[in-house]
């Protein structure tokens, strides 16, 4: 089949296409940038360059399918949030195409962090208490702010996210009815991350890690297997909820009261690097298709090290951060990405930053995101 796998400036979009192409598949990775990360990949017929859906939808949706007719694409699989442009554009594609996501109300469902916590609170997974502050004076209702988490309900990488925040942290909500946030209980215990992928409320593949290597408050760069049968009851249960088809990820805590889901990303996240492990699984599952891992099978950790060592430049320096180093390879390696493409990727996402003036994470999102607005046009 002739796969087309967008968002290519995602890392797991190197693994990905050396999955499904050594499963024999042809696959074409697809972006706004110059020089996506995954362009570097040995697995690919071609890097193409689509408009950023973002800016201009119309433009996006007509160029996807113009690429789709010209290769002739049978199915498409997203990594990143261009994940909801997409899905707005699926029902422009002619039908003989899969695109492996579910619809944008669904997703939009599990984005939205209050209605995720809805969501997860019914089925037994919420926070001690979750509250939307729409306006400022609401916050007013949570009292000592040390034992609450802030966050927009829209926003990625832990961009904004604001832990026992201060009266100067919170000078800066500004929450809207249109752009809530979402203020929840700030929870202690180990952090553990899933990754799924699902077919039509069926849970068809699942890794389970603990992230480290922290960029900032957000997004990790080192991921250390763990197995945890309460974090794939819990992922199996939202999946069969929503009926979720495509990639699905949850970041959750394990407290003294319970295993918590903090936030959904209906994407694909850094589990990928596990789950590739088994490249036969990994493509079967991302085309619909289940099949088995092997039984005596547990990854070896992964990481970036790139942003990792750029993140924590001490880490050569500890016995510990020594062993971790040697204990995990280079995800991106392990894909085949040869590091002048890193670097070259790292660059282009570096100069959008500087000009706009904002974070490498939050530059690296700011074309493709969706925060709630109409798709159309």
């Amino acid at each position: 089949m002739n796969v087309l796998v967008t968002g290519a400036r995602a890392p797991i979009a190197a693994d990905i296409a050396k999955a499904l192409s050594l499963s024999g598949h042809r696959v074409w990775v697809a972006d706004s940038l110059n020089s996506p990360v995954s362009a570097g990949s040995p697995y690919i017929q071609d890097a193409l360059r689509l408009p950023p859906p973002r800016a201009d939808f119309s433009a996006y949706r007509s160029a996807l399918a113009a690429t789709c007719a010209q290769f002739g694409i049978g199915a498409i699989i997203p990594t990143s949030e261009e994940i909801f442009w997409l899905a707005g554009a699926a029902p422009f594609l002619p039908p003989s195409i899969s695109v492996r996501t579910s619809p944008l109300a669904v997703l939009d469902r599990l984005h939205h962090k209050g209605t995720f916590a809805l969501l997860a609170a019914s089925l037994g997974y919420g926070v001690p208490a979750s509250h939307k502050i729409s306006q400022a004076s609401d916050l007013a209702q949570l009292g000592d702010l040390t034992g609450w988490v802030l966050k927009p309900v829209y926003s990625r990488f832990g961009a904004r996210t604001l832990i026992g925040p201060t009266p100067r942290q919170l000078r800066k909500v500004r929450p809207t009815p249109d752009q809530p946030w979402l203020a929840q209980t700030r929870l202690t215990g180990r952090e553990l991350c899933a990754y799924n992928v699902a077919a039509a409320g069926k849970l068809l593949l699942h890794v389970a890690y603990e992230p480290m290597g922290r960029i900032g408050i957000g997004a990790s760069a080192y991921f250390s297997p763990v197995r945890h049968e309460a974090l794939r009851l819990m992922s199996e249960r939202i999946i069969a909820a929503t009926g979720f088809t495509g990639q699905i990820s949850f970041d959750t805590m394990e407290a003294p009261q319970g295993l918590a889901a903090l936030e959904c990303n209906p994407r694909g996240t850094s589990g990928v690097h596990l789950a590739v492990q088994q490249p036969s699984v990994l493509a079967a599952a991302l085309l619909g298709e289940r099949r088995e891992l092997a039984p005596d099978f547990f990854p070896e950790p992964r990481m970036l090290r790139l942003p990792l060592l750029l993140s924590h430049p001490g880490l050569w320096m500890r016995p510990d951060g020594r062993r971790r180093l040697r204990a995990a390879q280079d995800a991106l390696a392990a894909a085949g990405v040869p590091l002048g493409a890193q670097i070259r990727a790292l660059a282009e996402m570096a100069g959008r930053a500087l000009r706009a003036g904002v974070s490498i994470p939050t530059a690296s999102t700011a074309d493709i995101e969706w925060n709630g607005e109409p798709i159309g046009g």
